[in-house]
């Protein structure tokens, strides 16, 4: 094994590695997004575009994580369904954090409108589209 094998080999990220780093990503990018979808249904415009523009920035970082070395596991797409899976079950908790941020950083006791129901399909269209273009080259 060549030294730069090695140091690759040392680099790569184990099956719960990659998944904690999947996630990271993909929670991250759902609170922003939920950030901004709930802001924008209720009429607010000053952070929106900030919001937006972390979750293009995570859904790029979560890209290099899937393309990433790993090591003893090979099915990257399986790791990434079982994440998105759990974070099916995690939704609403993301919501609530979302609609307290709006009201928090808005400074508004309630809001007239939660997120949007259809904001899942529309974050887990994008989630998946990006880690298409990351998975086909696997």
């Amino acid at each position: 094994m060549k030294s730069t094998d090695n140091v690759l080999a040392k680099m790569a990220y184990s099956r719960q590695q990659f998944k904690d780093r999947v996630e990271e990503k993909v929670g991250g990018s759902l609170l922003e997004f939920y950030k901004a979808e709930c802001a924008t249904a209720n009429g607010y415009t000053r952070w929106v575009e900030h919001w937006r523009t972390e979750v293009a920035r995570l859904l790029a970082e979560l890209q290099v994580v899937l393309l990433h070395e790993i090591r003893g596991f090979k099915d990257r797409r399986k790791a990434f369904a079982e994440v998105m899976s759990y974070m099916e079950g995690k939704d609403a908790t993301y919501r609530r954090i979302a609609e307290n941020a709006v009201t928090r950083d808005f400074q508004v006791k309630r809001l007239r409108q939660p997120t949007p129901p259809a904001s899942r399909a529309t974050f887990h269209e994008m989630i998946w589209k990006a880690a298409e273009e990351a998975l086909i080259v696997d």
